[in-house]
């Protein structure tokens, strides 16, 4: 599943695609992505997009005059974007994107499709079936964003709360980190990266965490996002973005994947366990 800088990358991208495009129709092959809605053509037809907002991994596309109409879009494990000029010319991003998902669009992982008014089409895919394109009101999207906690890449992200809030969590502080809820974003690998920059092993309870070593954790949390958002994210299972580019902040992971190499800090040797039901890795010698 793509963390938050890959999503953003794909809605930073789909913006310079998409923006301003008024929709002319819509084509669904699978009815379980768009939440068996029968009337999304009839509901989009002869809108035009607005723009392309995120909240943790979530995309929310709004439209020209419409304060009651958004769609909302998640990749989830095997979701692909497609964009195909009226020229011809094809840029995508999403899981596992080889010539096949491309080279005969619609294709049979072609959920749905959006065409627009200068010929130019937007393709969603998703092998699995577990993303999907659905619209809803705005009392809807409200409830949607209500599940996500704060983002620790927001200018306005309050650090005094971070730490007061994890003293009062029990749980281990990896469980805490990938909770949407408390922290909207933080995937498995950003929250490994993040616990080694802040020398914090990912097993400790929260509450054991010193105001330092919470302080230290949120800015970590902040810096490793944004510098994966500034290159365009991680690339595992072939995740590209729009333009067909792999994300390149692989070079830059500390810790995760690298189980038996040494740490780059410390000279330790990375060890893989299993946190929070999740693949974890860490360094034994300076992570505490």
């Amino acid at each position: 599943m793509p963390e938050l800088p890959e999503v953003e990358t794909v809605r930073r991208q789909l913006l310079t695609k998409v923006l301003g495009k008024t929709i002319k129709a819509v084509e669904v092959f699978h009815n379980k992505t768009v939440d068996n809605d029968e009337t999304i053509e009839e509901k989009l037809v002869g809108k035009t997009i607005a723009d392309i907002d995120r909240v943790g991994k979530l995309l929310i596309f709004s439209f020209v005059k419409e304060k009651d109409l958004f769609l909302l879009s998640h990749l989830k494990m095997t979701g692909q974007f497609f964009f195909v000029e009226k020229t011809g010319d094809i840029s995508g991003g999403g899981h596992s994107v080889v010539a096949k998902d491309w080279s005969d669009l619609p294709g049979r992982h072609t959920r749905v499709a959006f065409y627009f008014l200068d010929g130019s089409v937007l393709y969603f895919n998703d092998m699995r079936l577990f993303g999907y394109a659905k619209l809803v009101d705005a009392d809807s999207l409200k409830q949607a964003r209500s599940k996500f906690g704060p983002e620790p890449i927001a200018d306005d992200f309050d650090i005094n709360w971070f730490v007061e809030s994890v003293k009062k969590r029990k749980a281990l502080i990896k469980a805490v980190l990938l909770d949407q809820k408390f922290i909207a974003g933080l995937g498995n690998i950003y929250v490994d990266e993040a616990l080694w920059r802040a020398k914090i092993k990912p097993n400790r309870p929260a509450n054991t965490l010193t105001k330092k070593e919470s302080v230290a954790l949120a800015i970590a949390a902040g810096d490793v996002m944004k510098e994966a958002i500034a290159v365009g994210g991680t690339t595992f299972q072939h995740f590209v973005d729009t333009d067909g580019e792999a994300g390149n902040f692989t070079e830059q992971l500390q810790v995760f994947g690298r189980q038996g190499g040494v740490c780059s800090r410390c000279g330790g040797i990375i060890e893989k366990t299993r946190v929070a039901g999740r693949g974890t890795h860490y360094c034994p010698s300076c992570q505490k």
